[in-house]
Parts: structure tokens; sequence; C-alpha cells
């Protein structure tokens, strides 16, 4: 089964692993780590406990919406990181971006709305300026 969503992959102990953040990965995250604030997704991430905890999220959830079952936990994925900064930041990069492409596509999604609305909106100011005279009243009571 392949999933409808684009994802992002990181390589961990030569595995590549992808990351997803969906509703409910940012509901268990919230849950589970202590202040979890979206607007702080990289500073977050740069604790490595934390992202240990994010990139296990992350990762689940891809897995799955391509329904498929995780074959690795939280402590794998802590004892394949090296303690190596070029890896911590290209891993805290990864789930800043895949966080923030989630939440992009939720911003498209209202862009479609809000254009919806306002051709509602254009069609009712259209009918307005067929019926509105200039300086006339809006209603004979006024």
């Amino acid at each position: 089964m392949e999933s409808i969503v684009n994802m992002r992959t990181v390589k961990i102990g030569g595995r590549e692993i992808k990351l997803a953040f969906p509703l409910t990965a940012y509901i268990r995250v919230q849950k589970q780590i202590e202040g979890f604030d979206i607007s702080d997704v990289g500073k977050i991430a740069g604790d490595p406990e934390k992202m240990v905890e994010l990139l296990y999220i992350m990762a689940e959830s891809a897995a799955k919406l391509n329904g498929e079952q995780m074959d690795i936990d939280r402590e794998w994925i802590a004892l394949h990181i090296p303690i190596n900064t070029r890896k911590l930041i290209s891993l805290q990069i990864a789930i800043i971006k895949t966080t923030a492409e989630w939440m992009e596509m939720e911003a498209e999604l209202d862009a479609d709305e809000e254009r919806e609305v306002d051709l509602v909106l254009q069609e009712i100011q259209k009918k307005r300026v067929k019926t509105d005279s200039p300086g006339g009243k809006s209603s004979p009571t006024d």
C-alpha cells in the first residue's frame, strides 16, 4: 500500500526512515513532550531526548500511513544516531521541514476554502452593486 502523501526520508543506522507529521502525530507529541509548542519545534528538536521522541512518532506515523509496521523503537533510533553535530543538525532540520511541509498542506486547504468564501463574497458584492444606487437608502425606513 502506497501513501498518497510525500514524506521526508532520513538515514539512521544505514536505514532510510520515512517521516510524517499528521494530526495524530501532533496530538501524541503534545501529550508526550511536556510544553510542546509547534512554533518552537526547532528548539525542541535540539534536545537529543526530545529529538528521538519526535523521530519515533514521525516514523511511526509514516509507517502507518504506508500500511506498514514499525520494526524499530526509540532505543534503536537513539543507539544508531552518532553524537556528531552535522548528523544531529541534519535530523533537526528534517524534523523542522517535515513539520513545516505537513502544516503547509493544511495551509493549502485553508487557502482553497478562503477562495470559495471570496467567490461568494464577490457574488454578493456584484448583486449589491446592481441593486444599490449611489447615495440611495438601503431600506425604505432609512
